[in-house]
């Protein structure tokens, strides 16, 4: 199968093209690529020249600005990043009858209750999320098209351990420690977006790891797998542009239904080391 994947230079994009390529013909897209196709998806022109031009039969993409306080400096940015890359790419696979692999996220909801479904209605309290939410609504007009919202994804990338679009590298400062996640090692992600294809699923899918826990307790255990423990400072939010959804876990007893073992942050810990060292 001929898979074309946008954002192949990013964090998950880059884990999707590691592990389907051995099954799969990848073609690699990104504005800063090193060994496929430089596209800047925001313009049409080219995202169409690529997509009619290769044909895919499955278009996967993971093109976002994913650092909210950005978006809500910059929402013009932001609905260009997150919104009009993937109605670009939507149009194009259309063209073509592509299937179209959209990565959206967990705060389209507003974190009021947790444990959301794909049935539950959305509820943006950022212009993240409302660009996330505008850009699910394009790729649902395809057919056979498919949303993955995972929550908060971590692992190793570039020998540096990572957590959504951070490094744990330098001191994190943590202002809400008692937000809810189900944390989902990223070594997961391929294996189920794999089987997501193959069993040719389609709709909204909810991804994230066995655990709930809060931020606070996430973060400290993924520090203490480098011996970083000190990084992490918990802080006075009051004053952040952006608030954070308290509760946006997501439940995943769909996901569960395809038979996928996800990894415990346990199991994690002696990968991420191993990994590392």
């Amino acid at each position: 199968m001929k898979i074309l994947i946008f954002g192949s230079e990013g964090f998950i994009g880059k884990k999707l093209k590691e592990f389907l390529s051995t099954k799969h013909e990848i073609i690699d897209a990104d504005k800063n690529s090193k060994t496929g196709f430089r596209i800047d998806a925001i313009k049409e022109e080219e995202v169409d020249s690529l997509i009619s031009s290769i044909k895919p039969e499955v278009v996967i993409d993971t093109i976002a600005l994913s650092s909210s306080v950005l978006c809500e400096k910059n929402p013009l940015l932001a609905k260009e990043m997150n919104y009009l890359t993937a109605k670009n790419i939507a149009e194009s696979c259309k063209k073509i009858n592509a299937k179209m692999i959209f990565f959206s996220s967990s705060y389209v909801f507003d974190g009021k209750k947790g444990n959301y479904t794909e049935l539950d209605k959305v509820s943006p309290t950022n212009e993240y999320a409302k660009t996330k939410i505008l850009a699910e609504k394009e790729v649902l007009k395809l057919k056979n098209s498919l949303i993955i919202r995972p929550d908060l994804m971590y692992g190793v990338s570039n020998k540096k351990l990572r957590f959504g679009a951070s490094v744990l590298d330098k001191e994190v400062e943590i202002g809400y420690p008692n937000q809810m996640k189900n944390p989902l090692f990223a070594e997961d992600v391929p294996k189920i977006i794999s089987k997501l294809i193959e069993s040719n699923q389609q709709g909204i899918f909810h991804l994230g790891g066995p655990e709930v826990m809060n931020m606070k307790d996430f973060m400290f255990s993924l520090a203490k797998l480098i011996n970083k423990e000190d990084l992490i400072k918990v802080v006075d939010s009051s004053n952040w542009i952006v608030k954070s959804p308290l509760n946006s876990t997501l439940n995943i007893s769909k996901l569960k239904t395809l038979g996928i073992e996800l990894t415990t942050l346990n199991e994690a810990g002696k990968i991420i080391k191993n990994q590392l060292s």
